[in-house]
């Protein structure tokens, strides 16, 4: 399967006879002796062994796709719609080549890429996450971290994967050894509480906010929290088309990395008062709920304006990405790369 991102790259798939038309794009098959095969197993054993993985899409056949990739355990989870459908071992960054932790977005898809920084490696099925050189790849599992930075998957995986995903997904790199799988109604983008279906009390604060949804008229939505500077930012396609303050219940309350993402509707969500649709779950695809501020609390102790609730709730799609972390924003925890967001990088140690 190639990777038109664009008319260019399309065309480098075809073979142009001179007198004849055009035959359907051909792409180069990815070298196979360079990864580890992999092997698929039926269930996820206590144990997976190098090279072992399960993928089993038709249990979540729809929805918003995320990466999980746990470091301590040198796997890679995937759900759809907040359903598990996939998961395998990896092997990470080495010493002095670590995998950095943060929240990634997919810039770029190439089936039969070659590395620009290693001696032209081979990196079959290449997701790039970074433009500095950080991706998923199919490449060897020895059972450890190994590599210069990417996160290399089995060769069978990372195609099934490839066939999956779409340029700004969303991808989460952690030091977390397991994930919760809670699912809640977030009241600082919802606008009617969860339970009795009532609209959420006015915040406080009305001022300061800025919303400007035509710098980016179409793409996929994040929502950086930073609790240090109490702002809420909204970015399309990378690109910030809104900002707020926001309130916290007690301003010396600290927060640790929060994820979520926004799943499709379900007949069990509440219906809005305020535009008769259901009300969406978020999946938590990374927090501590044992930090300072666990989940459940996080969902009731910021208090965003309403008028960016209702600006917000407009934009936000299936697949829409929450980051909720205590740092303020700033070039060195985030990044942007032409019109693509790309990281929320780890907190400091």
């Amino acid at each position: 399967m190639c990777n038109l991102r664009t008319r260019f790259i399309a065309l480098l798939c075809l073979t142009l006879p001179l007198a004849a038309p055009p035959p359907p794009a051909v792409c180069k098959t990815p070298p196979k002796h360079t990864s580890t095969l992999g092997t698929a197993r039926t269930q996820v054993p206590a144990h997976l062994e190098p090279g072992e993985y399960l993928w089993l899409p038709e249990v979540s056949p729809q929805g918003p796709i995320v990466v999980v990739v746990s470091l301590p355990e040198q796997r890679a989870y995937v759900y759809r719609n907040g359903v598990l459908i996939g998961a395998s071992t990896v092997s990470t960054g080495k010493k002095g080549h670590e995998t950095p932790t943060g929240v990634f977005t997919i810039l770029q898809k190439h089936e039969d890429h070659y590395s620009n920084l290693y001696a032209s490696a081979p990196m079959p099925f290449m997701q790039r996450l970074t433009w500095s050189g950080v991706a998923l790849h199919a490449g060897r599992l020895p059972g450890y971290p190994a590599s210069h930075g990417c996160v290399r998957m089995p060769y069978e995986f990372a195609h099934l994967l490839f066939g999956e995903t779409r340029t700004g997904m969303t991808v989460v790199v952690s030091d977390e050894k397991q994930f919760p799988s809670t699912v809640a109604h977030p009241g600082l983008v919802a606008p009617v509480d969860a339970t009795t279906g009532a609209p959420v009390a006015e915040s406080p604060t009305t001022e300061g906010v800025v919303w400007q949804p035509e710098a980016a008229p179409e793409g996929p939505i994040t929502i950086l929290v930073t609790n240090e500077d109490r702002q809420v930012r909204i970015f399309r396609a990378g690109v910030e088309i809104g900002r707020a303050p926001f309130v916290l219940d007690d301003p010396n309350r600290k927060i640790t990395l929060h994820v979520l993402t926004m799943l499709e509707p379900s007949e069990e969500d509440p219906i809005s008062p305020i535009n008769g649709k259901r009300v969406p779950r978020w999946l938590l695809v990374s927090g501590e709920d044992e930090s300072v501020v666990s989940t459940a609390q996080l969902l009731d102790v910021i208090k965003v304006p309403p008028e960016l609730v209702r600006n917000v709730a407009s934009v936000a799609r299936p697949g829409t990405t929450m980051v909720v972390t205590q740092p303020a924003a700033t070039p060195t925890t985030t990044s942007v790369s032409g019109t693509d967001f790309t990281v929320v990088a780890s907190e400091p140690m």
